[in-house]
């Protein structure tokens, strides 16, 4: 009888313990979801100029699925989609990585999705492309019993900052929180992108480059530009 009772008191202290972690997670996610959200509105300069620019982003994806643009099938042809509330902005104010959700309409699906979504300023202007790279395929049975109904928008937020957006920020030698430059680095300048170092002394697309700056920038718009190029095929 006693071993028994030592047992239940062991199961609930384990109980207890892991439910105390899991809190303690939960609380640490918040406090850094709340901080890429404060210091991506300082970087750009208020909250006013943050969402003017998400709006600018919102609008330009709505009107490249208003038209059916082949490039954006994965996200507007039976799907509904939402930019992510989040926007990161790097230090130089010329860069931005946010997310889009996509839920899937058709009968047959049983996956949601969440993919990367660009925006670089060049001239003092924004432009905004899909992200070449990784996206997160959310398998709907992870997360509820219904697979025939879609992830909601929160949950799928909430999936993009613990997976894809946390690496805007990190904490210094002082345990503060500051903008990741490594963060823009990897999404705009590495794998998938061209390699400035092993082009600038040959010329790329009709053109010798000697600022790397310039040399990403015009891949940049080429990339902005491509989304057009298929239109034909439809």
């Amino acid at each position: 009888m006693l071993n028994y009772v030592n047992r239940v008191i062991v199961f609930i202290f384990l109980i207890a313990l892991v439910s105390c972690s899991d809190e303690n997670e939960k609380k640490k996610n918040k406090e850094r979801n709340d901080k890429i959200v404060e210091l991506s509105n300082i970087t750009i300069g208020g909250h006013q100029e943050y969402e003017k620019i998400r709006q600018q982003a919102l609008d330009s994806l709505n009107s490249w699925c208003n038209a059916e643009l082949l490039s954006y099938r994965s996200i507007c042809y039976s799907r509904t989609y939402r930019l992510d509330s989040t926007v990161c902005f790097n230090g130089e104010k010329d860069r931005m990585v946010t997310a889009i959700s996509v839920q899937c309409n058709e009968p047959i699906c049983k996956t949601d999705a969440v993919q990367y979504f660009y925006g670089v300023k060049i001239t003092g202007k924004w432009y905004f492309f899909g992200g070449g790279g990784w996206t997160m395929v959310v398998l709907r049975e992870h997360y509820q019993k219904d697979i025939h109904q879609p992830v909601s928008f929160e949950k799928l937020h909430e999936l993009a900052m613990e997976d894809m957006l946390r690496g805007y920020i990190k904490q210094n030698e002082a345990g503060q929180w500051e903008v990741n430059d490594a963060f823009f680095t990897h999404h705009f300048e590495g794998n998938g992108w061209s390699s400035f170092e092993r082009y600038q002394d040959t010329v790329v697309y009709g053109k010798r480059y000697t600022s790397k700056k310039e040399y990403f920038e015009d891949i940049y718009l080429r990339k902005v530009a491509s989304k057009w190029w298929f239109q034909k095929d439809k």
